[in-house]
């Protein structure tokens, strides 16, 4: 019996039997990562039911990117647009940085990509039809499915489509994400993914945001993905005037938030789950993330001078505070308006965003996660940031 397996010569032609264009554009640097996702994935000699589904997932991500050329050529403007001074949470995951982004969100001021956008960004977003939006009953009756499969996933996280977006699953356009390894492990691709800088993953990620900002609704940028810590001068360069947060906890608890996170997640997708392998790809990931960001940090002191840094038990205990703290430092104005919005927010206590915190329960143990190993992999961090959360 044969095994099913990915053929990219087969998708490239399908998203362009899908769409009826061809022009790939100049910039074709996402083919590296599609190369080494289709590896990964054929390595894993997987089930033909997610062959398929992986599939589907690739033709959609090559349309996308075909059509974002076609509009490029047809309305030149987009590609003129500027992406000013946003701010970007870039902590490690469960660091409350889900809990800080949604407080810095309720700045009417400012605009942030909803999961709906970052997982389907063609076509551009109208800003009279964007609560509305028929992408958004598309990518709920997604997570549905993914919760009638896993319901302990409502406990860790909220699954809606208007909830405001990362930037990993903009990555995914550019076949170079984390968001791959999360849902489907792909370890040949993880090991792909964390060798150095991807090429083009910037001008991939500021095309999205063009494409989102063109038709759609205005406001300085706040954005999310730990991811951004493989690459801060790559960040940076594509946005020099970006102000940076950096969550902090100790990354042991991080590490194994995910990790329960990963394993109730990779569930949904039908794949074999064993903890310690899960904790190895999460250990291996996340302190690569935070060596390199660290390591950018030392090296260059105008990277340094554009990240805050914020401790995880600070998010919990002064949301207001917190927030205050962020926009003196960066020299925004913390109006009135906002101050009520967060004070309001922080006091509910019973949302749905605040509601889950606590429920989560969790053992580094279980997943292999040694305290004296992460330790002895980062000592730099600890060193430097260990106060924030000892």
């Amino acid at each position: 019996m044969s095994i099913a397996q990915l053929n990219e010569a087969e998708l490239l032609a399908a998203a362009e039997q899908a769409t009826g264009l061809s022009d790939w554009g100049g910039d074709q640097s996402f083919r590296t990562g599609l190369g080494h996702l289709i590896e990964g994935v054929n390595a894993m000699q997987p089930a033909a039911a997610f062959v398929e589904q992986a599939r589907q997932r690739i033709v959609g991500s090559l349309g996308t990117l075909l059509h974002f050329v076609d509009d490029g050529k047809r309305h030149p403007e987009i590609l003129e647009l500027k992406i000013d001074k946003p701010m970007i949470v870039i902590g490690l995951p469960r660091t409350g940085t889900t809990v800080l982004y949604d407080l810095l969100a309720l700045d009417p001021s400012v605009r942030t990509p909803r999961d709906w956008e970052f997982f389907l960004p063609w076509p551009a977003p109208e800003a009279a039809t964007w609560d509305a939006d028929p992408r958004i009953a598309q990518i709920n009756a997604l997570n549905q499915q993914i919760l009638a499969i896993a319901p302990a996933l409502a406990d860790i996280h909220e699954f809606e489509a208007t909830h405001s977006s990362e930037c990993n699953l903009a990555f995914t356009h550019h076949f170079a994400s984390t968001q791959f390894t999360a849902e489907w492990a792909v370890p040949e691709f993880q090991k792909w993914l964390l060798s150095g800088p991807v090429p083009g993953r910037y001008a991939a990620h500021k095309r999205i945001l063009q494409q989102l900002q063109w038709k759609g609704p205005k406001g300085r940028w706040l954005l999310k993905s730990p991811e951004h810590l493989f690459n801060l001068e790559g960040l940076l360069g594509a946005y020099p005037d970006a102000n940076l947060v950096w969550t902090h906890r100790d990354p042991v608890m991080a590490l194994s938030s995910l990790s329960s996170f990963l394993l109730q997640f990779r569930t949904v997708f039908g794949l074999d789950n064993d903890p310690k392998i899960v904790g190895r790809a999460v250990f291996e990931t996340w302190t690569t993330a935070m060596e390199r960001g660290v390591q950018s940090r030392a090296r260059d002191a105008s990277i340094d001078a554009r990240i805050i840094d914020i401790s995880h038990r600070d998010v919990i205990a002064d949301k207001l505070d917190v927030v205050r703290k962020i926009y003196a430092r960066f020299d925004l104005p913390f109006t009135p308006e906002l101050e009520a919005r967060v004070r309001a927010e922080a006091e509910a206590a019973d949302t749905t965003r605040f509601g889950r915190l606590g429920k989560h329960k969790h053992d580094p143990k279980n997943f292999g996660i040694d305290i004296a190993a992460v330790r002895e992999r980062m000592p730099t961090y600890y060193a430097r940031f260990g106060a924030l959360f000892e």
